[in-house]
C-alpha cells in the first residue's frame, strides 16, 4: 500500500510539472507578435493586411510614374502611340502591308509572302522559326516584327490580317 501511495505521489508530481511546464509557454507564445520570428505563423489576417499595404505602396509608385510622364510631354511634337488594339485589315492582291517593330499579325484569309530585310526575317511565334522572303505567310500563325526596317507581307491574292501594333499599306 505504501508503495502504491509513493508510486500515485510520483505521477501526480509529473503531472503537475508538465502542466506548469505547458501553461507557461503557451502564456509566453501568446505575447509575441504575430509574424515575427518568435511567432512564425501567420494568419490569414496578417497576410491580407501586409498585401493591402502592398497594394497601396504599388499604386502610390504607379501615380507617381504616371504623374512624371505627363509633365514631360512636348506639346509641339505629337506623340506617336502604337496601337495595342486588334485591328482587322484588308488587302487588295498586289498590294504589302509593311510593319514597326513590336506589331504582330496573324493572316486570317488568302496567300501572302514574307517580304524580309537584310537583317532578317519576320517571327513566327507559333512555330518558333524565322520567315524570310520567298516564304509564304502561314495562315492563322502569330506573327511578329523585330524592327522596324520594311518587313510585312505581300499579298498575292486579296488578304485580311489582324494586325496589332502600326502599320503602313503600300
Amino acid at each position: 500500500m505504501l508503495k502504491d501511495l509513493i508510486k500515485n505521489k510520483v505521477v501526480i508530481s509529473i503531472l503537475s510539472c508538465s502542466i506548469i511546464i505547458t501553461s507557461t509557454y503557451i502564456v509566453k507564445a501568446s505575447g509575441y507578435e504575430a509574424g515575427s520570428n518568435m511567432d512564425p505563423v501567420a494568419t490569414k489576417s496578417y497576410v491580407d493586411m501586409k498585401i493591402d499595404e502592398l497594394a497601396k505602396n504599388v499604386n502610390q509608385v504607379i501615380e507617381k510614374i504616371n504623374s512624371g510622364n505627363k509633365g514631360n510631354i512636348e506639346e509641339d511634337k505629337p506623340e506617336a502611340k502604337p496601337s495595342n488594339e486588334l485591328e482587322i485589315v484588308s488587302i487588295k492582291a498586289g498590294q504589302s502591308i509593311i510593319l514597326k517593330s513590336g506589331s504582330q499579325i496573324i493572316l486570317r484569309g488568302g496567300n501572302g509572302s514574307i517580304i524580309d530585310s537584310e537583317f532578317g526575317g519576320i517571327v513566327d511565334l507559333t512555330q518558333g522559326v524565322d520567315l524570310r522572303s520567298g516564304y509564304d505567310a502561314p495562315a492563322n500563325h502569330l506573327l511578329m516584327i523585330p524592327r522596324s526596317d520594311g518587313r510585312g507581307i505581300h499579298a498575292k491574292t486579296d488578304c485580311i490580317f489582324m494586325v496589332t501594333g502600326e502599320y503602313e499599306i503600300k
